[in-house]
């Protein structure tokens, strides 16, 4: 079963129990994989309908720390979405991991340990960890390994 027939089948299980928040969610996904899809007249692979996770995700991350403190029915109605979007992304590496794995690319690629090469070993961090990982985990455990 493809992630999108996964969505759809969440969406209908919300419709049934009335969940309007993960309806909601799914519904946002399901649109933005489908227009991908018609964009480039061909199927996502489930990697490439992750990044589209991770990306709602970040926003709503976004959104959660922008809404004021006294809003408190947004902020649990976002915390909920956060825990959807969380839910169909596979386990995130521990930081420890992402070090190890830094450490290996870093390795194998034979660069050197300081800011020049932040920018390769980010991009071939998340090539090689898609859906695991995003820029931003990836970023903070580059700093504290270059320091």
């Amino acid at each position: 079963m493809s992630f999108l027939d996964t969505l759809r089948k969440d969406k209908m299980e919300a419709l049934k129990n009335k969940d309007t928040v993960k309806n909601g969610v799914c519904s946002l996904l399901i649109s933005a994989i489908a227009l991908k899809e018609k964009e480039g007249h061909a199927e996502l692979s489930d990697d490439e309908a992750m990044r589209y996770v991770q990306k709602e995700l970040k926003q709503t991350k976004e959104a959660l720390s922008l809404t004021p403190a006294d809003r408190m029915d947004l902020i649990e109605e976002t915390k909920r979405k956060i825990e959807i979007l969380e839910a169909y992304l596979p386990k995130q590496m521990s930081a420890d991991e992402l070090q190890a794995a830094i450490l290996e690319i870093l390795e194998e690629k034979q660069l050197e340990r300081s800011n020049k090469s932040k920018g390769v070993l980010i991009k071939e961090t998340l090539a090689r960890y898609p859906g695991k990982t995003d820029g931003k985990a990836v970023n903070q455990a580059l700093i504290q390994l270059l320091k």
